[in-house]
Parts: C-alpha cells; structure tokens; sequence
C-alpha cells in the first residue's frame, strides 16, 4: 500500500492525479468536513460541494432553487449557514440540500476530482476513512490547510497501515494548531457570527459519524455520498 502525503496547495497545477492515484482523501478537520458530517447526521438529504461561492449561487438560482447555501468567513446574504459545526448541530436538515464552499477543504476536493475515488475526512468520520483506504492500493492523502489536519492524516496513515496511533495526543495538536486558536477564539466572541462557541469541541469529536464521504462530480459540483 503506497500513501502519498501532499499539500492541496501543492496540487492546483497537477493534470494526471486521475491516472497516478486509485483513492483521494481530502483532509479538513476545521472545519469543511466536520462540518459536513454534521450535515448529513442532521438528515440533510443532499450535500453539494461547490469550487467557490459565485458557482454556489449560480447553481441554486438554475438547478437547486431549494438549497441552502453555506460558506465560510464573513457573513452573506446569499449564505443562509455558516461553516460552523457548532451551528449545524442545533438544526434540523431533514430533506434539505445543502450547498456548501469552503476556502480549503471544498476547495481541495475539486482540485482532485479527477481521481476515481475522493473521500472527504476529519475526525467526525475518522475510523471510517481508514477502512477505506485499507482497501487501496495507491492513496493520495491531502491536508488542506495546517497541523490539525496533519495530525488527522497522521491518523489515518497508521491505521490503514495497521499501526497503533495515541488519539489523545492528535487531538491536542488540532486544538494547539492556529486554526485551533483562532477557531475557539472566534467562537467565543460575537464579532465572528460565522463561528460557534462548540466548533472546535466538536472538531476533536471522533467518529460521530460512521461512514466515509465519498464526493462524485455533479457537473461541476461534487455531490457527497456515504460508503
């Protein structure tokens, strides 16, 4: 088993990652993918990943009139969610589409569509991820943004390898990492509406839910599906 540890930000010129690699997954512990487990344990009936934000409008206004648009940073009118796990949590989705655009890990999975397979990770479905790329031959692993996404991947790689990794201590790296700090202390203060105080207790929240995301081209979005 050959596992391929690379930066999204070290992919955005690759052309042939479709051709070199039987499974992606796409790491973003804070927050895109925490965040998107929480959408689908809230009965959400669809989850769509778009590029970037003016592709999300254009998309709800000619295919989804329906959707609920989610985004990160500063709030939008456009944008009923916020990227916030925290905030998903108190809702109910049952049946809704969501369309969510995130700065790194949305953003990430596009960039490797083109492989056959792209799993989507943080914690929340951590175990589950690791099962699947037990099953792979040759696996493209992409933290997309800091050292709380290192440490996932540095979970993932043990376990699809059979190794032994202290959870314990990759949790406290997510809460030490940058994105760790700045989440709790966004969280905490309501000059940032875009983040709720529970964000990154449920970050370090392992495996609430049980299935890998699997992200399939929808045109040019990326629809996630549970495996």
């Amino acid at each position: 088993m050959l596992i391929d540890v690379r930066h999204a930000d070290d992919l955005a010129s690759e052309e042939s990652l479709g051709e070199d690699y039987d499974l992606a997954v796409v790491v973003d512990v804070i927050r895109a993918f925490t965040v998107a487990a929480w959408v689908l344990r809230q009965g959400a009936g669809r989850l769509l990943f778009a590029p970037d934000a003016e592709t999300a409008i254009r998309a709800r206004d000619t295919r989804f009139p329906d959707a609920l648009l989610m985004k990160d940073g500063a709030p939008d009118p456009h944008f009923e969610l916020p990227n916030a796990p925290g905030s998903i949590a108190e809702l109910k989705l049952t049946g809704k589409t969501v369309l969510q655009t995130t700065g790194n890990g949305t953003r990430g999975a596009h960039v490797v569509r083109e492989v056959p397979v792209v799993a989507c990770a943080s914690f929340a479905n951590a175990t589950a991820t690791a099962r699947l790329m037990a099953g792979q031959e040759c696996v493209l692993l992409v933290p997309t943004e800091g050292d709380e996404d290192d440490a996932l991947a540095d979970f993932l790689t043990a376990s699809a390898e059979g190794r032994h990794v202290e959870m314990g201590r990759l949790l406290e790296r997510v809460a030490e990492s940058a994105a760790g700090v700045e989440c709790l202390e966004r969280g905490l203060d309501p000059a940032f509406p875009g983040f709720h105080p529970r964000d990154l207790e449920l970050a370090q929240r392992v495996d609430v839910f049980n299935h890998a995301l699997i992200a399939q081209p929808v045109g040019d979005l990326l629809e996630l599906k549970v495996r």
